[in-house]
């Protein structure tokens, strides 16, 4: 099998890569001009090419001799310039998927997230759940590509699965992850309310995993949004402490009322917006999206994913955190 896994030189697209290898499978990474390369060559087998999303010939070079697409790369965050969003969620989405379906391509796996539900949810939250729009060009144009995806499965026979992550965490995680390692390392780390919600926390290769699975899943999933997560409920608290045993600190002590914190992310975002209504600069120090994502409730179903992919998650979180917090030492010898 022939894939091409597009955001190779990212988070999980580079942990995907790994995985596809090990199963003895032959990848072409699709990665950005001037992004390390590193990990990706050191890995037998795989052709390395540079391209863009919003370069509709470098897609249609990467797809030939392609059996299977795994698009990762997107452009991600809650702040920037809508444009660059909708060239690269959405635009940039359509022209692979055209690509693809002209050279033949058997299988995409489209890579979308659970920001699509919206982040003030109630109750056990699965497939079938409305779409809701927070305000930031992420979320707006996570939902515009998979409801063009989905109109292009039912008139172009387009051959797209829809994976929905949830928080993806683990090693080689810079974004997230290693900066939560950070401050409950300092002791600078804190709880958002009673730290007792439960937040959508998934291990990198679990993600892998259900993106593979469908990949190799029947016709009957085509067309199909599946929700990937972990089915262990942790709360808030449980996750950064677990942070806290596996670099054996003391657990978090201060807490912060959520609603405070959250009006002080719309706060910093309304006065950002006034300085650059464009979006180009860096984001506030504090924003919704973030406050919401750690401070709410997030519960998941992955019944779909389990009974029509197979998929089961195979991280729980002591085991997960403590790989992750391996990978942050090392890096910082």
């Amino acid at each position: 099998m022939k894939a091409l896994v597009t955001g190779a030189a990212g988070f999980l697209g580079g942990h995907l890569v790994e995985m596809l290898v090990e199963r003895g499978d032959e990848v072409r990474a699709f990665i950005q001009p001037g992004q390390d390369r590193t990990l990706l060559q050191s890995l037998p087998g795989v052709e390395v090419i540079e391209g863009d999303l919003t370069d509709a010939a470098s897609l249609k070079k990467a797809v030939q001799g392609i059996q299977r697409v795994y698009h990762i790369a997107a452009k991600t965050g809650p702040w920037g310039p809508e444009e660059i969003y909708q060239a690269t969620n959405v635009q940039g989405v359509l022209d692979l998927i055209a690509a693809a379906q002209e050279a033949g391509v058997e299988r995409i796996v489209h890579t979308s997230s659970i920001t699509v539900y919206g982040h003030h949810l109630r109750g056990l939250v699965a497939e079938d759940y409305p779409y809701h729009a927070e305000n930031n060009p992420y979320s707006r144009t996570k939902i515009s590509s998979e409801n063009l995806i989905f109109k292009l499965v039912k008139e172009k026979g387009a051959p797209v699965v829809v994976i929905r992550p949830g928080w993806i965490y683990g090693p080689r995680d810079t974004a997230s992850f290693a900066r939560f390692v950070s401050l409950v390392q300092s002791g600078k780390g804190f709880l958002l309310g009673s730290g007792k919600n439960i937040v959508p926390i998934v291990y990198v290769r679990d993600v892998a995993q259900g993106l593979i699975k469908a990949g190799d899943a029947g016709n009957e999933a085509v067309g199909r949004a599946y929700t990937i997560a972990n089915d262990q409920r942790v709360t808030q608290a449980e996750y950064l402490n677990s942070i806290a045993d596996a670099l054996q600190v003391p657990h978090i002590s201060r807490s912060y009322p959520f609603t405070a914190i959250f009006l002080a992310g719309q706060v910093a975002e309304a006065v950002w917006r006034l300085k650059d209504s464009r979006q180009q600069g860096a984001p506030p120090p504090v924003t919704t999206y973030g406050v919401t994502l750690l401070g709410r409730d997030q519960r998941f179903s992955i019944d779909r994913a389990r009974q029509e992919l197979g998929y089961a998650p195979e991280f729980d979180l002591k085991r997960g955190v403590a790989l992750g917090v391996e990978w942050y030492l090392k890096e910082r010898r």
